[in-house]
């Protein structure tokens, strides 16, 4: 393809020795590497093989050689686009305003492959280039993996956003090496445990999220439903539970659990209180008077644990109802329970019990702090005046029991308490629970 002679006095080095080291350095890279002439349509091999030269040789000119090279060295899908590549006429408009052009093509032999053409010299018009054919094919492959497993990560983020539409905090667990992911956290919870950069292992995590953003009581339950071992005996690969509770401020959340594989977990959280008063109003919520209803005593809070449990009614007020009719009675009984409704906290429920009593239980109360309490619902009765009905004067009687149990236990002692207040209408009466026990 040229006299070889010519060829190495054109270079203004010592040739032998410059070409055995290009050689020697490019022996382990590059598959074939030839120097062109584009003036004199010459080729110089640096690296070549049998294989090469075989198919160098049966064409006339050096873009035939270089076409049938390519040819034979890619696999049909790709020997379109390395035929157009290697067109030389082409090259000085390609390699005008760079130094380098590459192709990546599929071969026959060494998998993924690279062919180049490198600018030699500063030569205008340009004449000689390097080309080389380089084996890509373990960074190929590399890339192949890292776009595979890109499309996995991919896939698995659209299954978790699917199976989490609308959890504003989701993480994901292996137990196998108990590492934590978060995909999403909003910025109480993320606050609340602080959260900086990476986050703690998943036992380590789930006691910082129980201790810092879940209510006391709720605590021990859900404490029970994501540990691992429960999570394993109860819950099949691509199953999934539910479960509500309350947060620190009182407020309900839904913690969802899917398990995604043997060793994986995904946890999703959402803030559900709107959704959840709004069923617990329906069902649990006296219409009249906007506290609790009977049905809510029965199935939320007689098994409850509570520090003061508080029976209260309006006095004669069968009278109320038979000398000025069952309206004024249900005003009455609206604007007494607004005063128990205002005056307790968020963590006491006042539940009407039954016609005119209503049942107050009180958590963390002392003695003290109870008896107080109890004097200003009273003292606020007294100052009651119903719109339509000014003439009528309210008062209540309450009584009560304080000490430590359940709701249900301190309901009989809370009873006897009420009944010694009716007999002096007007007051307050406290027993303590726990020596009444004895």
């Amino acid at each position: 393809m040229g006299n070889y002679k010519n060829f190495i006095a054109d270079f203004p080095v010592n040739s032998a020795e410059f070409f055995t080291a290009i050689t020697y350095a490019t022996t382990e890279l590059y598959i074939s590497m030839h120097v062109l002439d584009l003036e004199n349509m010459t080729a110089y091999p640096i690296k070549t093989n049998e294989f090469i030269d075989k198919f160098m040789k049966c064409a006339n000119t050096l873009q035939a050689s270089i076409t049938n090279i390519m040819v034979n060295l890619a696999c049909p899908e790709s020997v379109e686009t390395i035929k157009n590549f290697t067109i030389l006429s082409t090259l000085p408009e390609r390699l005008k305003n760079t130094n380098v052009i590459s192709e990546i093509f599929h071969g026959k032999i060494h998998g993924w492959s690279k062919a180049m053409f490198v600018r030699i010299g500063e030569e205008k018009p340009l004449r000689r280039v390097l080309y080389l054919v380089e084996n890509v094919n373990e960074q190929m492959t590399k890339l192949e993996q890292e776009k595979e497993l890109l499309e996995q990560n991919r896939k698995q983020q659209n299954m978790i956003n699917a199976l989490m539409n609308g959890y504003t905090s989701v993480v994901g667990v292996d137990f196998t090496t108990e590492k934590v992911e978060i995909f999403r956290i909003n910025d109480r919870i993320k606050n609340a445990l602080g959260l900086t950069k990476e986050p703690p292992l998943f036992k380590v995590l789930v006691e910082k999220y129980i201790n810092r953003t879940v209510h006391e009581e709720d605590r021990d339950s859900l404490r029970k439903v994501i540990d691992e071992s429960y999570i394993k005996e109860y819950l099949q690969v691509g199953g999934s539970l539910s479960k509500i509770f309350h947060n620190e401020l009182g407020q309900y959340v839904e913690m969802k659990v899917v398990r995604t594989g043997e060793e994986s977990i995904v946890f999703g959280f959402t803030n559900k209180n709107s959704e959840i008063t709004e069923i617990n109003d329906k069902i649990y919520k006296d219409s009249l008077t906007q506290v609790m209803n009977r049905k809510y005593f029965d199935d939320k809070l007689s098994s409850r644990n509570s520090q003061a449990v508080v029976m209260a009614d309006i006095d004669f007020f069968k009278e109320i109802n038979d000398n000025y009719g069952h309206q004024c009675g249900d005003a009455a009984l609206a604007a007494v329970a607004s005063i128990l409704r205002f005056s307790v906290r968020n963590l006491d429920r006042v539940v009407r019990y039954g016609g005119d009593e209503f049942l107050i239980s009180f958590r963390n109360i002392s003695h003290k702090v109870l008896k107080i309490r109890l004097e200003q619902m009273r003292a606020e009765a007294e100052k009651i005046i119903l719109q339509d009905y000014p003439d009528v004067k309210l008062t209540m009687s309450f009584g009560g029991t304080f000490g430590d149990g359940t709701v249900s236990d301190m309901l009989s002692f809370a009873d006897k308490a009420l009944y010694v207040s009716k007999k002096k209408r007007n007051c307050v009466t406290l027993v303590p629970f726990e020596s009444l026990i004895k």
